[in-house]
């Protein structure tokens, strides 16, 4: 009975981090780490000349997460107008997260639980009201302060790199915060999350695997 509960609440936990872990992308920076088919007059570009891009199309990012006093690591991508994808771990995957524009889908693998739903069905359960467009625009960088009905965000340690690319020319990208504080107020979870960034890409091809075991149980939403 006491592993049960456990169970559940470590995925509602994971349910409350994901929700928390949309908050922290890609900042006011834009930084682009651009594919060659989406970068504008690049023709007669010397492989030494920088080339700056200011548009975000696809996001991946490694970070390490510290929620309350539990440290794990993940992974996050995205394309723009499309999907958010979240995983955590820590030694072992513990779940994935993976969010569209009218559904979101969350599996704590470590729990073998699983939420599918709509952003309705989210603000039932946590309280949290929100939509992809509105953390879309968190990601996508519309301002360096974030203030919503339920969670308070700010970000600092930014920085501005170059990426070079597979044919040796390089990428100047715009400044991008690498630290994140996010503070989450909700019916399912309460309290302060740093994210910490270690490598950040964008403009790169990638996939958004999300499946679940036929063994996992589904978390029900309540009429």
């Amino acid at each position: 009975m006491k592993k049960s509960l456990a169970h559940r609440q470590l995925g509602i936990a994971f349910m409350a981090v994901a929700m928390a872990l949309s908050v922290a992308g890609c900042r006011n920076s834009s930084k682009i780490a651009h594919d060659r088919s989406e970068t504008p007059q690049q023709s007669g570009k010397t492989a030494a000349e920088c080339v700056e891009v200011s548009r975000c199309e696809t996001l991946i990012a490694n970070f390490e997460c510290t929620v309350d006093d539990i440290t794990v690591n993940g992974q996050l991508r995205m394309r723009r107008d499309s999907v958010i994808w979240v995983s955590l771990n820590k030694f072992i995957e513990l779940g994935r997260a993976k969010l569209t524009r009218d559904s979101i889908f969350v599996y704590a693998k470590i729990a073998s639980r699983y939420f599918e739903g709509t952003y309705s069905d989210l603000e039932k359960v946590a309280g949290i009201t929100t939509d992809f467009e509105s953390l879309q625009e968190l990601f996508l960088g519309e301002k360096e302060f974030v203030r919503k009905n339920w969670v308070i965000a700010d970000f600092g340690d930014w920085r501005q790199t170059i990426e070079v690319m597979d044919d040796g020319s390089m990428v100047k990208n715009k400044n991008y915060p690498y630290r994140a504080n996010i503070m989450v107020r909700s019916k399912l979870y309460s309290g302060t999350a740093t994210v910490i960034y270690n490598k950040v890409s964008m403009n790169r091809p990638t996939t958004y695997p999300y499946s679940v075991s036929s063994v996992a149980r589904k978390y029900e939403v309540k009429k």
